[in-house]
């Protein structure tokens, strides 16, 4: 399996579905069954956008982490 996938270039549409989906119900259920923003948290998030991006590592373990976007792709 390849270990750093760049999910717009690697993964099909529905593979990105599933992910996503997975990772969803991941994290709520990690954060006690509820996790809860606000409009300035969605806010926050959307301006920081074209600046970062998310890495995720693929193994035996999915790792993701924030990082900032090389200048390229900004």
């Amino acid at each position: 399996m390849r270990q750093i996938l760049t999910i717009t270039q690697d993964l099909t549409d529905d593979e990105v579905h599933q992910l996503t989906t997975i990772l969803l119900f991941h994290l709520v259920e990690k954060c006690g069954g509820q996790v809860a923003f606000t409009d300035t948290d969605a806010k926050r998030i959307l301006a920081a956008l074209p600046t970062k991006m998310v890495h995720m590592r693929v193994s035996d373990d999915v790792t993701l982490r924030i990082v900032t976007r090389p200048p390229e792709l900004q």
